[in-house]
């Protein structure tokens, strides 16, 4: 792979970095700023500064105007003392310092008196230097509110955030679930782990493992503003492990959640499902729990009290349910992690952690349409290192270095095969993966091991100065590198053929059986990427403005390699021996800006009003290089007679014929270059956002919000058909004048309503060469929305948090005459893909929810607790989780083969994405917990923990395709009520 002048300058300002001794990663730490003040209200200097709490007590003397800052701190609750001579001594005991906040106090210093003065007040959490818009959940809400225990069931919390699943008591935990931020796509979104960046950019927008929940201090969820280190324009989540302090402390857990019930007392409830049962559809047993166990520990405290600390965490979540239709589908997870903090000097640490997730899974994407048989058992063990070195100069500048790596990657394969005790071409025939007449897959189904390393080396470092008595400047700045490999050798058991029923698939009117021949899969492929950052926060009086920029550049290759010839057609797809290749160039080069303002109202600053903008460029997927290696998927479609009536294709004595191809040419299926080709002047697809927001706070630890956000969406990326002209031979790409209506349909909607659609197919003279042109389109998304939302930390016995969004925009801008290439359609004549039709993100591969397009109008979320009477014997803590959202879209079509050129595609039939929606969902989680604690501060917590209390089986997916047996079909309901039992043990 070629290196830019851009990638080598990172490497050695990276280099540099680290050879002083710096690492401060801005997604694991929080700052801490303040003011000390006499009882006039004059500013303070000298004044001795000290925290401590976590990690080595640190310690600063205010400067001249009274000020102080603590920069890169670890997350959590600190005690700050402050003292001068001739004056009282305060202390703040309870100051919380969270991810990526900067925690602002003011301190009051009072002529001498005897004691010393304990300020009880919270620590505000206004913050005038916010520069990301999301949330941020910290360890007693993860602890205290009733939740299914994994970030993306926590997730839903964040306004404008919707996911494919709702998670009932830890039923969806076992697969990971697919979310999008407003006017985004699911593979815009980034995972870190302690400042690591573990984006599994094969699955982009996925994470490579899964986690122990209780390992966890604080989660945050950004979903946009104006902080450069912020990649994308979907969701980050950044998830921040605990760490070892000078106590030690720890828990240990046990939770059980059983619908065989708990001594009969507690039942899971059957759900009667009858009444959402489509026509014909036979009686169906909806989803529900079996059992899930969730048992671990975490704990650490000093190996060297104030230089070294230990912490660690073990767990193991162990989920066992039934998919709609009663078919198993059971995970077990199991999580280890190691974390080592050294204080080296008074201006220097280091860390060093280690984290194990394991995913044991039988049974994925278990549904009516996929038998045990078809299902996936998956093995994923993902291992994250990660060291750093941190050097705070002053209180003015600090560095930052680190160095990580994943290594990543998971296996699938089908249980039929695994039943057999084979794969590949010792598969018998039988076994060879078959889609029925009803739309069920019979028999087996593909699988794969993949292996997705990456590793990386990041830079960031922090700069304050004034300019001038009333100006201040907060200067970050950062690079980093990280290299993405993927292997993923793929195949369909026997004879990697896929077969197809004949019901409506056929080149004309009636049925006709037809099967793909796969060749290749996804080969060895090699992404890097570069950025560099630097943004300034200027505070001005009551105004701070922040303004930086992103540069960002990527991309890949494909190494020599070779592939083998499919078996049963080896002449139609032979052998390749392909030399390597750079992508066709393409290289995602970006320069992003970034800038907010903020006013703070009146003497006591209680009231922000804010207004950034931001724009945000789309990373490079794997899958885009991959695209163009000659060794990637290479199918072939082939309708046959089926001479025996079972549905499969078994040898040439069954009469075939060729109907298209993809990704290989079939006039030359020796060539060693795709048909794919990847446009050179490619552009990452750019976000550009407007946010407009106001908060009040109504006290230090309660702040309440307002915010309006516009987003638009620009070079969206394009596939446009290659075709060849047979009688010149010219290979070019698609036009609408190329397609012609071969006939009209006509299909009756699941409401009665009758709509007849014209397919078009490419006109006579013209064949589809298998290769498409990935392009800038001129096509556009846009989104605005409103919210509303509100926190109350933990303080006088109760803790808030919620948010009301409300979506007034989210759809497509489309240009006439543009040519959906994969179902050849032009919507200036069809409905479909239209000029305002609702843009929805269909949540493709994630276990059996690939078949939801994530879009709601409105969604809310209201959670809580209240501690009833702490201070008495008898006192208990009840907490609640409430979730309401839009139903999504049911885009329902139909698929066909065209009757001019054989093409499989499949036809949108509703005028609008959301003519059709499942049902609105309104879901309530509660929980009653009760707390003892003994004389040696060992504390006991038992809790009952009720999900879906209201038993409602919510319609969550149904069968869209209309020209089919299971036309409408329920295929899944939301889990129903059940009842989770738990004990918690922690000391400190």
């Amino acid at each position: 792979m070629s290196w830019t002048k851009a990638r080598q300058a990172c490497v050695v300002l990276a280099v540099l970095v680290l050879a002083a001794g710096a690492a401060f990663a801005q997604a694991e730490r929080g700052g801490l700023y303040g003011t000390v003040l006499d009882n006039a209200g004059d500013r303070l200097p000298g004044v001795t500064i000290t925290i401590s709490g976590v990690g080595a007590a640190q310690m600063q003397v205010t400067g001249a105007d009274g000020s102080f800052r603590f920069p890169a701190l670890s997350v959590g609750r600190y005690q700050l003392r402050a003292e001068l001579e001739g004056f009282s001594t305060a202390e703040y005991p309870s100051v919380v310092v969270s991810l990526n906040r900067n925690t602002t106090v003011e301190v009051t210093l009072t002529p001498a008196v005897e004691e010393v003065i304990t300020v009880t007040a919270e620590s505000p959490l206004l913050d005038e230097r916010k520069l990301a818009a999301g949330t941020t959940v910290s360890q007693v809400e993860l602890e205290k509110i009733p939740s299914a225990r994994d970030p993306w069931s926590i997730l839903t919390q964040t306004p404008g955030v919707v996911s494919d699943r709702i998670n009932v008591g830890g039923n969806e935990s076992g697969q990971q679930a697919v979310f999008r931020a407003p006017a985004t796509d699911d593979d815009e979104n980034d995972f870190l782990v302690d400042g690591v960046q573990i984006t599994d950019m094969a699955a982009i927008g996925s994470s490579p493992t899964y986690y122990d929940f209780d390992q966890f201090e604080e989660m945050q969820f950004a979903t946009g503003g104006t902080d450069i280190t912020k990649a994308s324009a979907g969701v980050s989540v950044n998830l921040v492990t605990k760490r070892g302090t000078n106590e030690f402390r720890g828990s240990a857990r046990y939770f059980l959640t059983d619908a065989k019930g708990y001594f009969g007392a507690l039942d899971q409830s059957d759900a009667d499902v009858s009444g959402d049962l489509a026509p014909g559809q036979p009686m169906l047993q909806g989803n529900e729990i079996d059992r899930i166990t969730d048992l671990g520990f975490e704990g650490g405290g000093p190996l060297l009290r104030d230089r070294l600390w230990a912490w660690g965490s073990w767990g193991q979540n162990d989920i066992r349910q039934f998919t709609a239709g009663g078919a198993p589908d059971n995970t077990q997870l199991e999580n280890t992690a190691i974390k080592l903090n050294a204080q080296i000097s008074g201006s220097n640490s280091a860390l060093a952690s280690f984290n194990n997730g394991d995913k044991k899974k039988q049974g994925r994407s278990a549904g009516p349409s996929r038998p045990p048989e078809t299902t996936f058992n998956q093995r994923g063990p993902t291992g994250i290192y990660k060291v750093e070195d941190t050097h705070v100069f002053s209180s003015d500048f600090f560095l930052t270095g680190s160095w990580s790596k994943v290594d990543g990657g998971f296996s699938l394969t089908s249980q039929g095969a695994i039943n057999a005790g084979c794969g590949g071409v010792t598969c018998p025939f039988e076994l060879e993966a078959l889609l029925d007449p009803d739309g069920i897959w019979r028999h087996s189904y593909y699988g794969f091991a993949s292996s997705r390393p990456s590793e990386e080396i990041k830079a960031d470092g922090a700069y304050y100065f004034n300019t001038g008595t009333a100006t201040g400047h907060e200067l970050k700045f950062g690079a980093r590198l990280r290299d993405f490999e993927s292997s993923t050798p793929f195949g369909w058991p026997g004879r990697n053929i896929v077969h197809f029923a004949g019901t409506n698939f056929g080149v004309d009117d009636g049925p006709l059986d037809f099967f793909s021949v796969w060749r290749g899969g996804w080969p060895l492929t090699e992404v890097s990427y570069t950025s560099f950052w630097a943004q300034d926060t200027i505070s001005m009086g009551n105004w701070t403005v922040n303004a930086g920029f992103r540069y960002d550049v990527a991309d890949g290759e494909n190494p020599a390699a070779t592939v083998a010839a499919n078996p049963a057609l080896p002449g139609d797809l032979p052998a390749l021996n392909f030399g390597g290749n750079d992508g066709d160039g393409i290289e995602f080069e970006s320069i992003t800006p970034r800038v907010g303002v903020t006013y703070a109202l009146g003497e006591g600053r209680k009231t922000l009003l804010r207004a950034s903008f931001a724009q945000f460029a789309e990373a490079l997927e794997i899958s885009d290089i991959q695209r163009v290696n000659p060794l990637g998927f290479s199918i072939g479609y082939y309708y046959f007679i089926d001479a025996n009536d079972n549905n499969m294709w078994e040898d040439a004595s069954e009469p075939y014929g060729f109907l298209f191809p993809s990704g290989y040419d079939p006039s030359d299926p020796d060539a060693v270059v795709s048909p794919n080709r990847n446009d050179p002047g490619l552009d990452p697809a750019m976000t550009s956002e407007l946010i407009l927001g106001a908060e009040h706070s109504l006290l230090p630890e309660f702040v309440v919000g307002a915010q309006f956000t516009w987003r638009e969406v620009t070079d969206v990326m394009d596939l446009q058909r290659f075709v060849r002209d047979t009688a010149t031979d010219v290979v070019r790409v698609e036009t609408a004048g190329d397609y012609v209506i071969g006939r009209t349909l006509e299909t009756t909607l699941p409401d009665g309503t009758v709509v007849t659609q014209p397919e078009f197919n490419l006109r006579a003279g013209l064949e589809p060469t298998g290769g498409w042109l990935l392009t800038n389109g001129d096509r556009e998304r846009s989104y605005m929305g409103l919210g509303l939302n509100w926190t109350k930390r933990l303080s006088n016995q109760w803790m808030l948090r919620g948010y009301v969004n409300y979506v007034i925009e989210d759809e497509w801008s489309v240009p006439g005459g543009y040519i959906d290439g994969f179902t050849g359609l032009n919507p200036a004549e069809d409905k479909s893909d239209v000029d305002g039709a609702v843009y929805a993100v269909q949540s493709e591969g994630s276990g059996n929810k690939g078949d939801v397009f994530l879009q709601s109008g409105w969604s809310w979320n209201l959670n809580g607790m209240y501690q009833v009477a702490p201070d008495r014997p008898w006192g208990f803590n009840v907490a609640a989780n409430l979730f309401g959202r839009e139903g999504y879209p049911l885009p329902y079509f139909v698929r066909f083969n065209g009757v001019g050129d054989g093409i499989q595609r499949d036809m949108s039939v509703v005028t609008d994405t959301d003519d059709f929606r499942t049902d609105d969902i309104f879901t309530v989680d509660l929980r009653l917990e009760k707390e003892f604690r003994t004389a040696n501060n060992v504390g006991f917590t038992f809790s009952i923990d009720g999900f879906n209390v209201l038993d409602e089986p919510y319609v969550l997916q149904r069968e869209r395709q209309l020209n089919t047996r299971r036309a409408d079909y329920l295929d899944e309901t939301l889990s129903p009520r059940i009842w989770r039992l738990g004990v918690r043990i922690n000391w400190r």
